[in-house]
């Protein structure tokens, strides 16, 4: 499990073992690199709920899809926004599609007690990350807070290793309040917090829809 601690000690011996070869490599990993350390190295982001989410590709490969869609630099504002348009109602019929699939039907590997009370109330994609988190289990009849790390949990808002050990422990499955909104939201229906119940939306949603139909 990567640590700060353990980032410290491995950097150091990097360092010892290269910087009278490659100074100027050593120089330069401080100066440009390592100052933003925080943002990519695991043993800071492991502490962030980014949702897997840690480099730009999503939104490169977003630049992309919009490019193919626009097709040229030919087009006035008007035909840029019905092309954007068009990609985001592609966009939208692929999430909702995903969204009736975690709704309506249960992966053959899905079907295990751990999941009974999470079937087609949170996406496929989290169950896809909890399987893969109780194969950590294969390995050990149990794993205990310290060694597990809580990864999962911190970085995805997903039960990890030995919170599924836990529940497996009292007979339990994994309750549906241990999974964050994130994954809980099958819908295209925006969450209101209950700190803004009173807050409505709807004109914002109507003056989107006028927009839309533009």
């Amino acid at each position: 499990m990567e640590t700060v601690s353990l980032f410290e000690t491995e950097l150091d011996s990097f360092v010892h073992k290269y910087q009278i070869r490659y100074p100027e490599v050593i120089t330069y990993l401080f100066d440009s690199v390592l100052v933003n350390k925080e943002y990519f190295a695991y043993a800071w982001t492991n502490d962030v709920k980014h949702f897997g989410i840690r480099t730009s590709n999503r939104v490169e490969g977003a630049y992309s899809v919009l490019k193919r869609f626009l097709g040229n630099s030919q087009g006035g504002f008007v035909e840029c926004w019905k092309q954007m348009h068009k990609m985001h109602e592609s966009q939208l019929t692929n999430i909702k599609a995903k969204f009736q699939q975690s709704l309506t039907f249960i992966k053959h590997q899905h079907r295990v007690s751990d999941f009974k009370g999470l079937h087609n109330h949170v996406s496929q994609y989290a169950l896809d990350f909890i399987i893969k988190e109780s194969e950590r289990l294969e390995k050990s009849r149990s794993i205990a807070v310290n060694f597990c790390g809580c990864i999962l949990f911190k970085t995805h808002g997903l039960p990890c290793a030995h919170m599924i050990v836990e529940y497996r422990m009292q007979s339990k499955p994994i309750p549906l309040s241990l999974i964050d909104s994130q994954w809980r939201q099958l819908n295209l229906v925006p969450q209101v917090a209950s700190s803004n119940a009173g807050f409505d939306c709807l004109p914002q949603l109507q003056l989107q829809n006028k927009v839309g139909n533009f």
